[in-house]
């Protein structure tokens, strides 16, 4: 009997649970990306746009939590999942774009959904890193 098939549910299944909360917020995204626009309520600032900052903070912020979680997480891990949860935000725009009459694509949605994957590494570095 081989080493890999001594290991426990729990470990095997490491991995995917460290994952999990990444695929889950990204279908909820994916899901209020594609439903009938939702009416925020106005202020002094856009409502939307602090929507998609959050949204896509927290996505990365996830990613960043599983990659630190497993043991992969270094500088090119780092800007990979920074590129990668920025193009999935860039690109649900186009999808919006090209399939759901009802929704928009904006410019502006995408450079808050970057802003928003750039800032939350600077949170998750402050607020993971020990001193």
């Amino acid at each position: 009997m081989s080493a890999s098939n001594n290991k426990t549910f729990f470990e095997k299944t490491f991995v995917l649970r460290a994952y999990l909360p990444v695929f889950i917020w990204a279908l909820i995204i994916l899901a209020l990306s594609i439903s009938p626009g939702i009416q925020l309520p106005e202020t002094g600032i856009s409502t939307d746009k602090v929507g998609h900052l959050a949204a896509y903070g927290l996505l990365n912020w996830l990613v960043l939590r599983a990659l630190k979680r497993t043991g992969m997480l270094s500088s090119k891990a780092i800007w990979t999942a920074i590129i990668l949860v920025s193009a999935y935000g860039v690109l649900l725009e186009f999808v919006q774009w090209a399939f759901f009459p009802y929704r928009f694509f904006e410019l502006w949605d995408m450079i808050a959904n970057i802003t928003g994957a750039v800032l939350s590494y600077f949170a998750f570095n402050l607020f993971t890193t020990k001193t």
